[in-house]
């Protein structure tokens, strides 16, 4: 007959399972959904010689996504996503398990759930995941990136091996640390990023439960739920834009421009030369667009899931 610690254990470890899996599946989800407007965002962000004339307008954005079908077919609009599920599963797993054990270390009683002690958990369970899962994503833009005349898709490991080998410039290391390019800014950009989502998360769902009677708050659950999560992601998404941006542009150092790599400061520069401080945040309008059903739909399948899972 099993101890009571034995069952105990059992029982963490199912939750920690199931957990996974509700946060998993959430994000893969919602990655997949918004996949080609993540395409054009990043070749926006980039600002990829081929599409600079359609950015800058909200027509722009359908305009680039009929190119991108037209000259690479329905599944250019989707080149490099088997990378972004690689990424954003893992990453939705560990992010959302490792949100709800901060959660309940930081606030183990409704008395101790507070704004700040929600932003600290969300900060943290964005840095804990972030180095497992950014190599994928460095490797995941160089391709949406590497458009080439062709039109013909790079090999995955012809990626690998060319960021593998590339010399550094202002970077003094190299080998490994190319897939980590762009981190200490993504690092930064995280803590108000991430903290920022759950911290409106946790805030706008405890006033939802004020607001409305249980009835109406258990038959619109879903509903409520899609809109926290969309409001949610806006206000990260507009704060922490101009990191992802310098972000951006250091991982896809070394495919476009010049070929060389760029630090953070030489990218913040250049960006300011050529368009000024509308530069930090060129593709937002696309970003908004992506950011707000990306949210809605990973924050209410995450929901969603833990329920028909019993998490």
């Amino acid at each position: 007959m099993p101890s009571n610690e034995d069952v105990v254990h059992r029982s963490h470890l199912e939750y920690l399972i199931r957990s996974t899996i509700a946060g998993g599946f959430a994000g893969g989800v919602a990655k997949t959904a918004v996949a080609p407007l993540e395409r054009v965002k990043i070749l926006f962000q980039t600002h990829h010689h081929d599409y600079a004339q359609f950015t800058g307008s909200w027509r722009g954005v359908i305009q680039a996504l009929v190119q991108i079908f037209r000259t690479q077919g329905f599944l250019g609009l989707y080149r490099g996503h088997s990378l972004t599920l690689a990424r954003a599963v893992p990453h939705a797993a560990i992010g959302y398990t490792a949100y709800e054990g901060f959660r309940k270390l930081l606030m183990p009683s409704d008395g101790k759930q507070t704004p700040a002690r929600g932003l600290v958990a969300g900060a943290l369970a964005g840095l804990v995941v972030l180095p497992v899962t950014y190599p994928f994503e460095v490797v995941r833009v160089r391709m949406a990136v590497e458009t080439q005349r062709t039109h013909v898709k790079p090999k995955l490991t012809s990626v690998f091996s060319k960021i593998y080998r590339e010399p550094p410039s202002s970077i003094p290391f190299g080998g490994l640390l190319h897939f980590y390019r762009g981190f200490a800014v993504t690092a930064v950009g995280t803590i108000p990023y991430r903290g920022g989502i759950f911290l409106v998360w946790e805030t706008l769902n405890a006033y939802s439960r004020q607001w409305f009677t249980p009835e109406f708050h258990g038959a619109h659950l879903s509903s409520i739920h899609l809109v926290i999560g969309a409001l949610a992601g806006t206000g990260s998404q507009i704060a922490t834009y101009p990191l992802e941006v310098i972000r951006r542009v250091q991982q896809a150092s070394g495919s476009v421009g010049s070929g060389s790599r760029l630090g953070s400061r030489e990218v913040v520069t250049s960006i300011w030369r050529r368009s000024g401080w509308k530069g930090y945040y060129a593709g937002l309008g696309i970003g908004l667009v992506k950011q707000v059903p990306m949210h809605s739909i990973s924050l209410s399948v995450w929901q969603a899931s833990k329920r028909f899972l019993g998490v």
